[in-house]
C-alpha cells in the first residue's frame, strides 16, 4: 500500500509548519498551526489533483514532494547564510547561486520522474522518509509537552482581588500600544532625532508626555502581559528556573487578565483591535474584536511561511506586509470612527504593529516595503507617520468626549542593534526606553507612571479603588532565555543622573 499512495506529498507539505512549531514551541499555540496546516494541505492537495490528471498519482506525488522540499531548503537555508533573515534570496549572491543549484536539482529530478516506468519503490521510501520525519517532530512536540510544567499553576500567582466600583459614570478608556517605539532618549542617541514636536503636539492636546519613560521588561511577550495583568514576573523564574523557555504560561495570564477581569466584573464593555501582534485580541474576555477573521495565520507563522515558500521579494510582500497594511488600516479606522456604547462603559484595546518592521509606509503615509529591520532610516520615516497617525486617532476620541481615558505607550525600544548576550547600559536604553504619554482628564499630571502601574492609577484615580503602587523596575532578559532576569534598575538610574550632570 505505500508504495502505491503518495502520501508523502501532504506529510512534507507539513513539515515546514511542524519544523518551526517545535523550534517555538515555548511561545506558539497549537491552535495557531490549524488554518495553516489546513491552507497548506489544501494547496497540495489541489495541485496533486490537477498535476494527477496528466501524468499520474504517483508521478506527481514525487514531484510536488521535491519542489516542496526545494523551496523548503531554499527558504531555510538562506535564514543561515544571511546577516539579515528577512533578506531576499535575490538580494544576495548567495542566494542566488543557492537557488541556481536547487532549481537544477528540481529540474534534473522532474525529468528522472517523468521518464522512469516505474515508481513504486521510489513512492515507498519517499513515505517512509515522510514518515520518520514527521514522527521525529511529533515525539520532540510530544515530549516538550508532557515535561512542561502545567500552566494553570501559575495563575494562582498573578491573580488579584476584582474590587467593585461605586462610581456610576465611568469613562471609556483607549489603550493604544505602539510596537517598539523608540523613546526621546533612544531616538536622541541612535537616529540623531529629536521627537520633541511630537510631545509638545501631545502636550497641546493636554496629554501628560514622559520625557524618560522605560518599559518593565525589554519585550513584547514579558512587556505586554506586565501591564494588563499589573503584575511582574518574578515568581515564574522562582518556579520554573532560568533556563526555561516556556513563553506559553504568559499567554494563560494574556487570556485571563487582571485588566479585564476587574473591566468586566465593573459593567465594561472589551474591544480589543487585530493589529497583526497576536496577543491581546486573542483573549476571550473580550466582547468584541476588530479587524480579525477565521482565516488569520499567527504573524510569526505567516513570516516563516512566507519566507520559505516565497522567496520571492513581490510575493513575500502580497503575503506578509499587505496583510500587516490591511489590518493596520482596519485598526485606524476602528479606532478613528469607533462607535462607544451610549449605556456601558468601553473599554477599547489596540495593540499595533507600528513602527514595528516590516516598513510598509513612509513619513507621508505612502506604501513602501522594506523588510530589512535593520534600515534605521525606514524605522524612523514609519515613525514619522506613526506621529501623524496617532494625533488624527486622537483627534477623533477627544471629539467624541474629553472625558475619554487615552494611553498612548510603546512595550520596548528599538532593539536591532541590542547586544543580548553581552548588553551595556546604551544596550539596556535601546531596550527599555519607550513612549508614555497618558490623556487623563480630571486629573494631576504625573511626573511618570511605571508600565506595570498604569491601570492600578488608572482604576484609584477614576475607580476610586485601593490598588497598592508598585516599585518601577527595569528587569532585563533576552529571547534565548526568558526567565533568567536580571534587575538593571539601578544601572538605569546611574545613567540618567549622569545624563543630567
Amino acid at each position: 500500500m505505500l508504495s502505491k499512495l503518495p502520501i508523502h506529498t501532504f506529510l512534507f507539505s507539513l513539515f515546514p509548519l511542524m519544523f518551526f512549531f517545535q523550534f517555538n514551541i515555548h511561545e506558539l499555540l497549537f491552535e495557531d498551526l490549524i488554518f495553516p496546516f489546513f491552507l497548506s494541505v489544501s494547496i497540495t492537495f489541489l495541485s496533486w489533483i490537477i498535476l494527477r490528471k496528466f501524468i499520474g498519482g504517483q508521478r506527481s506525488g514525487l514531484i510536488l514532494s521535491l519542489v516542496i522540499m526545494c523551496f523548503i531548503n531554499l527558504g531555510n537555508i538562506s535564514v543561515f547564510i544571511s546577516d539579515d533573515p528577512t533578506e531576499s534570496l535575490q538580494s544576495s549572491a548567495e542566494g542566488q547561486i543557492l537557488g541556481s543549484i536547487l532549481l537544477i536539482i528540481s529540474v534534473i529530478g522532474i525529468i528522472y520522474f517523468l521518464k522512469t516506468k516505474t515508481l513504486d519503490d521510489k513512492t515507498s521510501i519517499a513515505n517512509v522518509i515522510s514518515m520518520t520525519m514527521i514522527g521525529f517532530l511529533i515525539f520532540n512536540i510530544t515530549t516538550f509537552s508532557i515535561t512542561t510544567a502545567d500552566d494553570d499553576s501559575f495563575l494562582k500567582f498573578s491573580d488579584i482581588p476584582v474590587q467593585i466600583s461605586a462610581v456610576e459614570n465611568k469613562p471609556n478608556i483607549y489603550f493604544i500600544i505602539l510596537d517598539e517605539y523608540a523613546g526621546f532618549i533612544q531616538l536622541k542617541n541612535d537616529f540623531n532625532f529629536d521627537n520633541s514636536n511630537f510631545r509638545i503636539d501631545l502636550e497641546k492636546r493636554d496629554f501628560f508626555v514622559a520625557k524618560e519613560s522605560f518599559s518593565n521588561y525589554p519585550n513584547t511577550s514579558l512587556s505586554v502581559p506586565s501591564i494588563i495583568n499589573m503584575i511582574y514576573f518574578d515568581f515564574i523564574p522562582d518556579n520554573l528556573g532560568k533556563d526555561s523557555k516556556n513563553i506559553k504560561v504568559v499567554e494563560k495570564m494574556i487570556n485571563e487578565n487582571n485588566v479585564m477581569k476587574i473591566l468586566q466584573a465593573n459593567g465594561y464593555k472589551i474591544t480589543t483591535l487585530d493589529g497583526v501582534v497576536g496577543r491581546i485580541p486573542n483573549t476571550y474576555l473580550a466582547d468584541i474584536t476588530l479587524c480579525s477573521s477565521i482565516f488569520d495565520i499567527n504573524p510569526d507563522i505567516r513570516k516563516n511561511f512566507a519566507l520559505v515558500y516565497v522567496p520571492i521579494v513581490g510575493l513575500q510582500e502580497l503575503v506578509f506586509s499587505e496583510v500587516i497594511r490591511s489590518k493596520l488600516e482596519c485598526s485606524f479606522s476602528a479606532l478613528i470612527d469607533f462607535n462607544e456604547d451610549p449605556k456601558n462603559p468601553d473599554f477599547v484595546v489596540a495593540h499595533l504593529r507600528f513602527p514595528h518592521s516590516p516598513y510598509i509606509y513612509d513619513s507621508f503615509g505612502n506604501s513602501i516595503s522594506i523588510n530589512d529591520i535593520g534600515d534605521k532610516n525606514a524605522y524612523l520615516e514609519q515613525l514619522k507617520f506613526v506621529n501623524k497617525k496617532t494625533l488624527e486617532i486622537i483627534d477623533s476620541i477627544q471629539e467624541r468626549s474629553s472625558e475619554n481615558i487615552i494611553i498612548i505607550i510603546s512595550d520596548h525600544g528599538y532593539r536591532y542593534y541590542i547586544n543580548w548576550e553581552n548588553p551595556t547600559v546604551d544596550d539596556y536604553i535601546r531596550g527599555f526606553n519607550n513612549l508614555a504619554a497618558y490623556y487623563l482628564p480630571g486629573e494631576e499630571k504625573h511626573e511618570t507612571i511605571a508600565l506595570v502601574n498604569i491601570f492600578r492609577t488608572i482604576f484609584n484615580s477614576y475607580l476610586e479603588m485601593n490598588y497598592e503602587i508598585l516599585d518601577d523596575r527595569q528587569i532585563w532578559y533576552s529571547m534565548e532565555k526568558p526567565f533568567d532576569h536580571t534587575d538593571v534598575t539601578d544601572l538605569i538610574a546611574d545613567y540618567l543622573k549622569n545624563s543630567h550632570n
